[in-house]
């Protein structure tokens, strides 16, 4: 889970900047070995009955392509504050991610 910080329109193109990327969650951004990066099933979490949706790319906050954790998918209107679930992306969030990558703040792992 990772909230939503910003959202930007650019060349028409619906860009959900959020506070975890790929520093994070390496795997959901496809650096983890992936030959061809696919999206991982995701949703905006306050807005699961949502009836209106719209074409975004979720993108983490490092400034750099490669920090693309969703590619245009269709997701519930969503703006700051707004909370984005990447489901069955795997296990390997904080041990195989650089945390430390340009100083930005650790990840926050939770057991449930």
């Amino acid at each position: 889970m990772t909230r939503i910080v910003d959202r930007k329109v650019s060349h028409g193109q619906v860009f959900l900047v959020v506070d975890g990327g790929l520093n994070h969650h390496l795997s959901v951004s496809g650096n983890f070995g992936q030959v061809i990066r696919k999206n991982y099933p995701v949703a905006i979490d306050n807005r699961m009955d949502a009836t209106e949706k719209k074409i975004a790319s979720v993108v983490g906050p490092l400034y750099t392509p490669l920090d693309l954790l969703t590619d245009r998918m269709e997701l519930a209107r969503a703006e700051p504050s707004d909370v984005v679930v990447i489901f069955q992306s795997g296990a390997y969030g904080a041990s195989a991610s650089p945390q430390g990558f340009l100083g930005h703040p650790a990840v926050v792992e939770v057991l449930v």
